[in-house]
């Protein structure tokens, strides 16, 4: 005899009282089924509860549920250890109601903004997942993609058939042949008991559509649904999107950082895009001065180090500054070794412990010099013959290299 499965005829109930039917073993703990059960295996693209099974055994959780199909048996994965349970325990089997009620307000949620937009816009949903932080959608619109006010127009039917309280119903048949008999949405044929879940009135619904989740008896249980965005996903439309309290949950904790970086900005929440705009050009305007800035360091730097090589009469030239950054560093180094042959330059940036090795020299190979000299120094890096970086914990450590690597 299958499991009974209160779920389909009691959405609402917490717990039953149980006789175990079957008791198997995974990973070293007890998996159960039982001759009734409140918990709903995971399906349709919904969890499955979680929760406890409780005995004069004690109480043990309830992490995972599943079954073979709806006319099978249902199986509570529990983290008892394996020899826990025998057939024939009594057992009281309580679900976490909090989360079963969540899912069943984003199952609902789902399927109206399904619904909406495939009668608003023809668009044929092609698969859904119900995450740990949002639900997504894959919607099909033939290769197009939602427009900013079409998505709005969903949210916002959507949101209106919530508040205006509409039955939920559950039409149960014997086969899929028989389903037909109640015109849905999208039909998917299988094998077996189907269940049919209708949206606001029977003969002029919102939405109907075969499932075997469970759902809110009333529309307004759902709460709300907010979409947050909508990106392309394989040439279909992915909504993200969440219901009820998760929705709700997400919209404060946005709203309340959206209000401490307006406050950043001496600005309302309202007036936070025009802020924004006036700092990116500011913004734009600095990065403009910075670059001009930083070539005519370069420059001045160029002339300086062209300066030292004249009076150093060595063909290696050490230059220490940390006015400009590595890479900035870097890009001054190849200016100068281009203009001499056989140089061999070292740029250390004490800012950042880092040290820059340069060569004309085919003969000075940097990479291997930074291999076999830094790690004696605490230092690592690595690079090309012609030039490599190395960098230390400390400025001393750098400076006993390059006195090691230029003697």
């Amino acid at each position: 005899m299958a499991t009974e499965r209160i779920y389909q005829t009691d959405q609402y109930a917490v717990a039953n009282d149980a006789v175990i039917i079957e008791v198997q073993e995974k990973d070293g703990f007890d998996v159960i089924s039982c001759d009734s059960s409140v918990f709903f295996p995971e399906g349709g693209g919904q969890p499955s509860d979680t929760g406890t099974v409780a005995s004069n055994k004690g109480i043990f959780e309830v992490t995972h549920v599943f079954d073979e199909s709806l006319e099978s048996d249902v199986w509570h994965l529990t983290d008892a250890p394996a020899g826990t349970f025998q057939v024939g325990d009594s057992v009281t089997l309580t679900i976490d109601f909090d989360y079963r009620f969540s899912n069943m307000q984003r199952h609902l949620g789902e399927h109206m903004l399904s619904g909406a937009v495939y009668s608003l816009f023809d668009g044929a949903n092609k698969g859904f997942h119900m995450g740990e932080e949002y639900i997504t959608v894959d919607i099909d619109l033939g290769g197009r993609m939602f427009t900013d006010e079409e998505l709005d127009l969903a949210e916002r039917t959507v949101n209106e058939a919530i508040w205006a309280d509409l039955p939920v119903t559950v039409t149960w048949f014997d086969d899929y042949e028989s389903s037909l008999s109640l015109p849905a949405r999208k039909q998917m044929p299988h094998e077996g008991r189907v269940s049919v879940v209708t949206v606001g009135d029977e003969d002029d619904p919102f939405d109907r559509i075969a499932c075997c989740g469970t759902h809110p008896s009333r529309s307004s249980e759902v709460g709300l649904l907010a979409i947050y965005k909508c990106e392309p996903n394989k040439g279909m439309n992915r909504i993200y999107f969440d219901c009820g309290s998760m929705a709700k949950d997400k919209l404060s904790a946005d709203s309340h950082i959206l209000g401490e970086i307006a406050k950043k900005h001496s600005c309302s929440p309202a007036d936070l895009p025009g802020r924004l705009e006036i700092e990116e050009a500011n913004t734009a305007e600095l990065k403009a001065q910075l670059t001009s800035m930083k070539g005519y360091i370069k420059d001045t730097e160029e002339q300086k180090i062209e300066a030292g090589l004249e009076s150093a009469g060595t063909d290696y030239f050490v230059y220490s500054s940390d006015l400009l950054d590595v890479d900035d560093l870097l890009k001054l180094g190849f200016n100068v070794i281009n203009k001499h042959a056989g140089l061999f330059l070292v740029m250390a940036h004490p800012a950042v412990n880092t040290c820059l090795l340069l060569s004309s020299d085919e003969d000075r190979k940097c990479g291997n010099i930074v291999k076999e000299f830094a790690s004696k120094y605490g230092g690592r890096g690595g690079g090309r013959p012609d030039n490599a970086r190395a960098v230390f914990e400390n400025s001393r450590d750098m400076q006993d290299f390059i006195k090691a690597v230029t003697e």
